[in-house]
């Protein structure tokens, strides 16, 4: 079971912002090299979007490692980032009383990744592989069932931003992502629409929408009982164990 190992939390202080923003350094500028870390002298991968933003961060329950990073940009009066790069079929509408976001900078940590040396999405999936895979026991993140397969962390983050969705008057979810990484997905049984022409960028990315009500009655969320917490919820704690 994925909540065995995991938990998802909505950053919702300035200090899990920042770990959110490291891992996605760690991720994107030091293993991938998707960026460059010359950009980010404090070790925070961030863009203009991150101000109108919800970020999400992994931890692994039994080290306290944090090993995984999502956001959802919220849609204001400029266009989202895939409205830029793609030339879509359909417009992306965003009224008041139900609002649209694009999911990305979805990325694990090298020590959780398939392989250290991924190249395409920093997920640890590739297109024939399964959508569980085997997390490498190491000293950052060492698991208690080193040989068991366990449900993939990505679907843990997905569980999540449909979750947030449901809760926040969500319509629509768009992202873009690579069609083998699509094909995993809706293998696996996630509901996803195409809706224009590819962007290039590190590779081929395609644009999808997920309608956010479809979704979130998957059965693919059967042996999810939580989908996220709040890191100041953390903080709380802390504080009392503390007085």
């Amino acid at each position: 079971m994925f909540e065995e190992h995991f938990e998802v939390f909505l950053a919702d202080t300035d200090e899990s912002r920042r770990i959110h923003y490291n891992i996605r350094y760690q991720v994107y500028c030091e293993e991938m090299g998707f960026e460059n870390k010359e950009d980010f002298p404090n070790k925070e991968e961030r863009d203009e979007y991150d101000d109108h933003s919800r970020h999400f961060i992994v931890r692994h329950k039994h080290t306290c490692a944090w090993v995984g990073a999502m956001r959802l940009i919220l849609k204001k009066d400029s266009p989202l980032p895939l409205e830029k790069n793609c030339t879509l079929n359909e417009t992306i509408e965003n009224p008041v009383d139900c609002k649209s976001v694009e999911l990305s900078r979805l990325c694990l940590i090298k020590e959780i990744r398939r392989r250290s040396t991924d190249n395409e999405p920093p997920l640890g999936l590739s297109s024939e592989e399964s959508v569980q895979t085997i997390y490498h026991d190491t000293d950052k993140v060492r698991l208690f069932h080193k040989h068991r397969k366990n449900p993939n962390i990505i679907w843990g983050l997905l569980h999540a931003a449909t979750d947030y969705g449901r809760q926040n008057n969500i319509k629509h979810c768009f992202f873009l992502t690579t069609n083998a990484l699509a094909r995993v997905l809706r293998k696996g049984g996630l509901t996803m629409h195409t809706i224009g022409s590819p962007y290039f960028h590190k590779g081929e990315r395609f644009p999808f929408r997920m309608d956010v009500n479809e979704v979130c009655r998957k059965e693919i969320w059967r042996n999810y009982t939580a989908s996220y917490r709040l890191y100041s919820e953390l903080e709380t704690v802390r504080i009392d164990i503390a007085a």
